[in-house]
């Protein structure tokens, strides 16, 4: 999709984050790899993979850099690991590095693939250990938050049908179950569903319109106007001007993320679609209002240091500054929340198979696994926020599963192709779902 490729492209440069900037040094690639070859070759089975030559030298090439992320992986976030906490967000302000990251995590992703194959379980588990403690630092960010969820969705996404190989069967050691539940249950603890990302970005475009629409930019824009029309617009740019300015641009923004934090909350896409249509027309109404005074009373009021055409200027430069197109946020909810189920149905897939080590049977339903193993049975934000589905479909075997973008109950027969729905939302046939 364009608009998280863009977002995630703008992070391929920035700040760099202590702790894997030296598994990003360590890496060694042989040849040109390109993104689309690395999607590839994750995409192979383990039995593919281990008989892939370009596959198995990337691997040998990083072994180095795969121990060095894995390390990196079992650091604590305290919040600002990816990124520090800036004195105030901007365009200026410096992304995280993530593209190097996302390389690795899908080499190591690799390599789980090919151990599980080769039967070394404990060293294809260890991958996987690293790779949800790295998501569980992305969800744990409170700087670049969009950024951060945006590359957490997508790593996820790739994992998920890894973690999900690891977990069917009995082959599975408890401690690496245990282990991976509390990890990807410190995801989820985290996950505020984009909120805190629409309020930074927010943030973002007020202090970008503080830095770039003021006293000192105001001359430089006065100067490529015409003469006789300098002296009365410098007179209305005083500091109310631009006090004007910012208070109208901050309103609307703040009710914008408020907007749009509803609408992740409640996985409506319609909530954004419903208020940009709605600001879209105040914008008009506004403009409309505007010309419908004359130039004659808008010069009399300016000349007479009245205050009707110092407000209509700042309105007029506010409306501006909120015309400026913005990512399609709506497109990115139903994404938000595939990864949030697909979170939630491992994490319920893994309390399953606790419970059933621990009784050597089936939970009747997924209460069952409240409090011991889940705190609460997670929702499916696809299906009116209801819980999880759960079916037992034999004795030792079982479906967790969400209804998934669709919103169709297919009780787990098909599961949702995520790479097919990321290139054309309409394919959103199939639960995510996990059976073993």
């Amino acid at each position: 999709m364009k608009t998280i490729a863009l977002i995630v492209f703008l992070g391929l440069g920035g700040y760099a984050s202590a702790g894997y900037d030296e598994a990003e040094g360590a890496v060694r690639y042989s040849g040109d790899l390109q993104i689309k070859e690395l999607n590839a070759l994750l995409a192979q089975s383990g039995a593919a993979l281990v008989s892939d030559t370009r596959a198995v030298a990337l691997l040998s090439d990083n072994q180095a850099a795969l121990e060095l992320f894995r390390q990196a992986a079992e650091v604590p976030n305290d919040g600002y690991l990816f990124a520090a906490k800036p004195e105030k967000v901007s365009a200026r302000t410096l992304l995280p590095k993530y593209g190097p990251k996302m390389d690795l995590f899908k080499l190591l992703l690799m390599d789980a693939k090919i151990k599980a194959e080769q039967k070394q379980t404990g060293v294809a588990e260890k991958d996987l250990l690293a790779a949800a403690g790295f998501l569980a630092q992305l969800s744990a960010q409170k700087s670049a938050v969009l950024i951060s969820r945006l590359v957490e969705e997508r790593c996820l996404l790739k994992a998920y049908p890894v973690f999900s190989d690891s977990l069917r069967g009995s082959r599975a050691d408890p401690s690496y179950l245990k282990e991976l539940a509390a990890r990807l249950g410190s995801a989820a603890k985290d996950q505020d569903l984009m909120s805190s990302a629409m309020y930074e970005e927010s943030e973002r475009a007020k202090n970008t319109v503080l830095e770039n629409v003021n006293p000192l930019s105001a001359v430089s824009e006065r100067d490529k106007l015409p003469v006789w029309k300098r002296p009365i617009i410098k007179m209305l740019q005083d500091r109310e001007y631009f006090s004007m300015v910012y208070a109208k641009f901050d309103t609307a923004s703040d009710e914008r993320a408020r907007a749009l934090s509803e609408s992740f909350r409640l996985n409506d896409p319609a909530i954004i679609e419903a208020f940009v249509k709605k600001q879209r027309q105040e914008l008009q109404a506004r403009k409309q209002a505007r010309g419908n005074w004359s130039v004659w009373g808008k010069w009399k009021d300016g000349f007479k240091g009245g205050p009707e055409a110092k407000i209509m200027m700042a309105e007029e430069t506010a409306d501006t500054l909120l015309d400026i197109a913005y990512p399609a946020y709506d497109k990115l909810v139903p994404r938000c929340h595939i990864a949030y189920c697909a979170l939630n149905v491992l994490r319920s897939a893994l309390a399953v198979k606790l419970y059933q080590r621990g009784t050597r049977r089936l939970p009747d339903s997924l209460d069952q696994l409240v409090p011991d193993y889940l705190p609460a049975v997670p929702r499916d934000s696809f299906n009116k926020f209801a819980p999880l589905s759960y079916i037992r479909t034999g004795k030792r075997s079982f479906s967790v599963y969400s209804f998934g973008p669709d919103g169709a109950d297919d009780k787990g027969a098909a599961g949702l192709d995520y790479d097919a729905y990321d290139e054309d939302p309409s394919s959103g046939a199939g639960d995510i779902l996990f059976s073993d």
